[in-house]
């Protein structure tokens, strides 16, 4: 008996590299995806630190008069962290989840502006505009403290340049941007390009009250 054989249809060479390729493009898409989504999530994560923050400043204020927290600086031994203690939640680090690796035990720092010579709180009712403020933000990675050092900058704190300032921020912590915290407690996400803005503005109250 004469056997007979079909001939199974096979990939050609020119199909299977296609199909490689199809599932790498989808692979690094996907890959990219993830990566958007954790960053997402930390630069979240870190906005309601900062809001935690901003809670415990505005109990603070209110159960001290109306002034600011100190900063350890200048004589005044009690940092910002301690200060806030009471009313922090007991899980507060005081570091973003956006930095593994940081040389400073804490990553988020105080504006200094916001206390006087001897690191004593300023009153709120100084403030020209809290909701322009800026009072935490992220510190740059490779200082370390609890505060910056805006109102010892050469010309005040009111003269500070853009490059100054971005010499202690970390001012693209999540991707192009960083989280800040401002004097009536609340919360944003800049882009470098709006904190120069910010800065260069006449008279601006972005870092003195």
């Amino acid at each position: 008996m004469k056997r007979t054989f079909t001939k199974q249809p096979a990939f050609t060479l020119v199909e299977l590299l296609t199909v490689v390729t199809i599932v790498a493009v989808l692979t690094s898409i996907g890959l990219a995806a993830t990566r958007g989504v954790t960053e997402k999530t930390r630069a979240t994560r870190c906005l309601n630190d900062l809001r935690q923050v901003g809670i415990a400043l505005q109990l603070y204020v209110g159960d001290n008069g109306g002034r600011f927290p100190n900063t350890s600086h200048q004589g005044v031994a009690a940092s910002w962290t301690n200060t806030l203690a009471d009313f922090l939640k007991t899980n507060f680090l005081g570091r973003c989840c956006a930095v593994l690796k940081h040389r400073s035990k804490l990553t988020y720092a105080w504006n200094d502006s916001l206390a006087d010579a001897q690191g004593y709180g300023v009153m709120a009712s100084s403030f020209r505009g809290p909701s322009r403020t800026m009072v935490v933000t992220e510190l740059a990675t490779n200082l370390t403290g609890e505060h910056f050092h805006f109102a010892g900058t050469r010309g005040g704190a009111s003269r500070i340049t853009p490059n100054q300032f971005r010499g202690e921020v970390n001012v693209n912590c999540h991707g192009s941007s960083a989280n800040y915290l401002f004097a009536d407690g609340h919360v944003e996400n800049l882009r470098w390009t709006e904190v120069q803005s910010r800065l260069t503005q006449p008279n601006s109250s972005f870092l003195v009250p």
